[in-house]
């Protein structure tokens, strides 16, 4: 059987629009409400695609908004990206293209 591949996933968006909420309910399976919006935070899952498995680190970052400096630490090492934003917020959908156009120009079309 073919050892896992180690894939680490970058959760991006604006502030509170729930990306801990969505990255705990997709590695535990349950919904949490409350969370310390300010630490940065990495999960761990294995899954099978394909045939293949993957384990996955996925890093809960703190928000963004389209002014802060986009933090190197978020395109080292970082395998794929998931950008977060709240359908009853446009400000938030803005950061999204925002961080969206700045991934572009760091990591290449």
């Amino acid at each position: 059987m073919p050892q896992p591949k180690y894939r680490k996933i970058a959760v991006l968006g604006y502030r509170s629009v729930g990306k801990s909420s969505l990255t705990i309910q997709f590695v535990e399976g349950q919904f949490v409400d409350s969370y310390d919006p300010k630490i940065k935070k990495a999960f761990n899952k294995m899954v099978s695609v394909n045939g293949q498995d993957f384990n996955l680190q996925l890093v809960d970052t703190a928000g963004q908004d389209e002014y802060s400096i986009f933090p190197q630490s978020h395109s080292m090492d970082i395998h794929g990206y998931v950008l977060v934003y709240s359908v009853t917020s446009m400000k938030s959908f803005e950061v999204v293209q925002v961080l969206h156009d700045k991934l572009l120009d760091m990591v290449g079309k």
